[in-house]
C-alpha cells in the first residue's frame, strides 16, 4: 500500500480544521446515543429547532428511531453549541452550512442514503463522522461533489480532531439538483484504505513523542496498522495495541519470536494473542 499516495488524498480532500463557528444544520444519528432525542425534544421547549427523519418515505421508514435525523439549529444558539461538544466526545454525525431549501435538503439528503449498492436494501451512512473523509477520498470527483455540493461546507470530528470539506460549487447551492449516484464495492473497499491512513494521522500525532526517531511518522504508523489488518485485527482498539506494540519492540516485531508464535496460535481469539504478545519483555529492537 502506498501510505504516502493515501495520507495525501485524505488531507487534501478533508483536512484539517477548527472546531466550526456557526453552521446551519446537522445530521445527527440516532442509534449513536439512547438520549439524544430526548435532548433534541428538551431543546425545543425553549429555542426554535425543527427536525426531520431522512428515514421517512424510505423501506427503513419504520425503524426512524434508529436513525438519522436532520436538525435545523439556524434558531437553536443554545443547542447548536452543546452538540459541538458532544461531536468531540460521540460519533454522533456531521454538521453543515446550506442555502438549500429545507425540503430541498430532505429528498436529497434522503435520497443518498440509498446510493451504496445497486440492490434493494443497502443504506450508505455518509454522514458517519469517522467514514467521511475516507468516503470522500475514495470516491470520484463527480461523486464527491453530489455528495458535499448539498452543504456546501460540511464539518465533523473523526475521533481525533476535527476536518472539513468545502464543495466546489460553494455559493452556488440554490442551483443544485439531485443526480442518481451508486457507490460501488470498490469504492468502498478503498474507503476502508483511507480510513487507515485518517487513523494514522491521527495515532502519529498522538504518540509523536514515541515516534521521534521514525521518519515519516504518519506513513509509518500507516504501515503499522495494515500490518495488524494483514494479520486478522480489524477493530479500532485492536490496531492501537497492535501499534504500541509495534512502538515498543519495532515494526518488524510480528516476525520476531515470541510474538509469531503467538499470532499462528489458533487456540488463542484476537484479544488473547495481543494480550499474550503485551506480557512479552521488552527487547532491544529497532522502532524503523
Amino acid at each position: 500500500m502506498d501510505a504516502a499516495h493515501y495520507i495525501a488524498t485524505l488531507e487534501c480532500v478533508a483536512p484539517r480544521a477548527s472546531a466550526p463557528e456557526t453552521y446551519d444544520y446537522a445530521i445527527l444519528e440516532l442509534a449513536a446515543s439512547d438520549n439524544l432525542l430526548a435532548q433534541i425534544y428538551s431543546a425545543m421547549s425553549h429555542e426554535r429547532l425543527q427536525w426531520w427523519s431522512l428515514f421517512e418515505g424510505t423501506e427503513w421508514q419504520d425503524a426512524w428511531e434508529n436513525g438519522p435525523v436532520l436538525v435545523d439549529l439556524r434558531n437553536a444558539a443554545g443547542f447548536r453549541q452543546q452538540l459541538l461538544s458532544q461531536l468531540e466526545s460521540a460519533p454522533l454525525g456531521v454538521v453543515f452550512e446550506s442555502e438549500l431549501t429545507v425540503e430541498t435538503l430532505r429528498q436529497n439528503l434522503a435520497a443518498r442514503l440509498c446510493g451504496s449498492q445497486a440492490g434493494a436494501g443497502h443504506l450508505l451512512r455518509f454522514y458517519e463522522p469517522r467514514m467521511i473523509a475516507p468516503l470522500l477520498s475514495a470516491l470520484v470527483e463527480q461523486k464527491r461533489q453530489a455528495l458535499l455540493v448539498p452543504g456546501c461546507r460540511w464539518y465533523w470530528h473523526d475521533g481525533h480532531g476535527w476536518r472539513g470539506a468545502v464543495a466546489i460549487e460553494d455559493g452556488h447551492c440554490g442551483s443544485w439538483e439531485s443526480e442518481p449516484m451508486l457507490v460501488t464495492q470498490q469504492e468502498l473497499r478503498e474507503a476502508e484504505v483511507y480510513w487507515v491512513a485518517g487513523e494514522a494521522c491521527g495515532y502519529a500525532d498522538h504518540y509523536a513523542k514515541a515516534l521521534t526517531s521514525v521518519e515519516s511518522p504518519k506513513h509509518w504508523v500507516f504501515n503499522s496498522l495494515q500490518s495488524a489488518r494483514g494479520a486478522g485485527f480489524q477493530k479500532t482498539g485492536h490496531l492501537e495495541r497492535w501499534l504500541r506494540l509495534a512502538i515498543q519492540h519495532g515494526a518488524d516485531f510480528p516476525r520476531l519470536e515470541p510474538f509469531r508464535s503467538t499470532l499462528s496460535r489458533d487456540d488463542l481469539a484476537l484479544t488473547e494473542r495481543l494480550t499474550a504478545m503485551e506480557s512479552t519483555p521488552e527487547k532491544s529492537h529497532a522502532n524503523a
